[in-house]
């Protein structure tokens, strides 16, 4: 996987410009004027999220559960075939994360807008095999061009919600569903050839 690819894979899974209406919905749940607060403690716990399970999710994931980057590639395949899927069809995501009331900006930041919605199980998948199938710093170069992409997008939501529209960003979330469906598809197709290949 090449960088251009690393940083296309997680772009996908994240979905900046189709979240813009979620993350505006979720941030008119903290008090006013205090929502800032909330997109940065998500984009920090976010980086930190993904960061922490690229490097640690394969010493877990051998160590105690005893599962090989195959079968992650496997399982995590057709957990962004369901979520794409989902998505697509029913728009489930949005139920997913949504909120009542009104919360403290931290904790609004740290659920639900780090994880589930930007650093989800899809987003942190895709990073772990990154950085098991082309290194660290690929891996490292996409978490942090496109969380760069969401601080600036998170900056400026309003201003991008009325410029682009929200029919603009519904419809961008759904091609971006495309996408993730076909990397999924893509890492299944990985896996399987590899213990084909194993077993000639």
């Amino acid at each position: 996987m090449t960088y251009i690819e690393a940083i296309l894979a997680l772009f996908a899974i994240t979905d900046p410009i189709g979240n813009i209406p979620i993350m505006l919905d979720i941030g008119q749940h903290v008090p006013a004027g205090q929502s800032r607060k909330a997109f940065n403690t998500a984009i920090i716990v976010g980086v930190c999220i993904l960061v922490i399970f690229s490097f640690a999710g394969k010493q877990i994931l051998t160590g105690v559960f005893h599962i090989q980057i195959h079968d992650l590639k496997i399982a995590g395949g057709i957990l962004l075939l369901i979520i794409a899927i989902d998505h697509l069809i029913f728009g489930t995501l949005r139920r997913s994360v949504a909120v009542s009331g009104t919360a403290g900006p931290y904790e609004i930041g740290c659920v639900p807008l780090a994880c589930p919605l930007l650093a989800g199980p899809g987003a942190m998948v895709t990073s772990l095999t990154t950085l098991e199938t082309s290194g660290p710093l690929p891996a490292l170069l996409a978490i942090a061009v496109v969380f760069s992409v969401l601080f600036v997008i998170m900056r400026f939501i309003e201003t991008l919600q009325k410029l682009l529209g929200r029919l603009f960003c519904l419809v961008f979330s759904k091609v971006m569903c495309m996408f993730i469906a076909a990397i999924g598809v893509h890492m299944i197709m990985s896996a399987l050839q590899h213990y084909l290949s194993a077993a000639q």
